[in-house]
């Protein structure tokens, strides 16, 4: 082989190799985009939960006080809803939401328009505002004097989680306020998430996907979402293999959510998107 032929070779090497460091580069590049896309969330998510962790002191003063039953008034009926929030999971592509079941009884007791939330195990979840517009809204829907009950909610858990998103147990609160005001129970295997606003509303929420999941582990076969959220976005590892290493990346996909549970197993479990409260209640009660 002359001079000319190994020069040729050498400088066709030194092409391809530049064009694969080029490719890891931009690669590694966008997941290192992603990664601190994430961590970003992942620092206001933090800065959320110090929010929270600070009123868990308010909860647990007033805890031995509901426990005991000490200075409430008469029990007059309760209602219990399942709740679907999110805690943060930490990983080597950044930080992700998994899904965590709580459940939720609202306690009317004769009183003066008080609310009480107390947690079972230690739970950290702000709900103090969403029980207030649950009980405006509730209220308002069923024409009834608020200020004429307690509301003692209790969060139960089955192990003690820090979540990031009370306000989205503000649709579920609201419901299981109106389902005791009118001696009903909501089925136990409805499940839901969204904010809820002054005027019946329903705001939109996080880690949508995560929550479906979870409730269809724990068998929902209804499972409603915020208008807009019955599709979510999931992160998918990428591989690509060159000559000298294997480059690693993700990649965003839209997926629709009950499609996606039934990819998963979970064949009987339906998505629904409902825009305000009353919408919710068809769809649960059927009237």
């Amino acid at each position: 082989m002359d001079a000319r032929s190994i020069l040729a070779l050498s400088l066709g090497f030194n092409v391809v190799l530049a064009l694969l460091i080029a490719m890891a580069v931009t690669e590694n590049y966008m997941l290192t985009r992603k990664v601190s896309d994430l961590t970003n969330e992942l620092k206001a998510l933090k800065e959320s939960l110090n929010i929270t962790q600070t009123q868990l002191e308010y909860y647990r003063s007033i805890s031995r006080q509901i426990e005991a039953d000490d200075g409430l008034g008469i029990l007059l009926a309760s209602s219990t809803v399942n709740v679907v929030a999110v805690r943060i999971v930490e990983s080597s592509y950044g930080a992700s939401y998994e899904g965590v079941v709580l459940k939720v009884r609202v306690d009317l007791r004769a009183g003066r328009g008080d609310i009480y939330v107390n947690t079972n195990p230690r739970i950290g979840i702000d709900l103090q505002s969403s029980v207030r517009t649950a009980v405006d809204v509730a209220g308002r829907l069923v024409n009834v004097n608020v200020s004429r009950y307690d509301y003692v909610v209790y969060v139960i858990g089955e192990r003690e989680v820090d979540v990031v998103d009370g306000p989205s147990a503000g649709l579920a609160i609201t419901l299981a306020i109106i389902s005791a005001l009118e001696g009903k129970q909501l089925p136990s295997d409805v499940y839901m998430t969204g904010t809820i606003n002054l005027d019946g509303s329903v705001g939109q929420v996080g880690g949508v996907l995560a929550k479906a999941l979870a409730a269809a582990e724990h068998g929902a076969k209804l499972f409603l979402v915020p208008p807009g959220q019955s599709k979510d976005i999931v992160w998918e590892v990428r591989e690509e293999r060159t000559f000298i290493f294997t480059v690693r990346y993700l990649v965003p996909r839209q997926v629709d959510i009950e499609s996606y549970l039934k990819g998963r197993g979970y064949s009987n479990v339906k998505v629904v998107e409902v825009s305000s409260v009353d919408q919710a209640l068809k769809l649960v009660y059927g009237s």
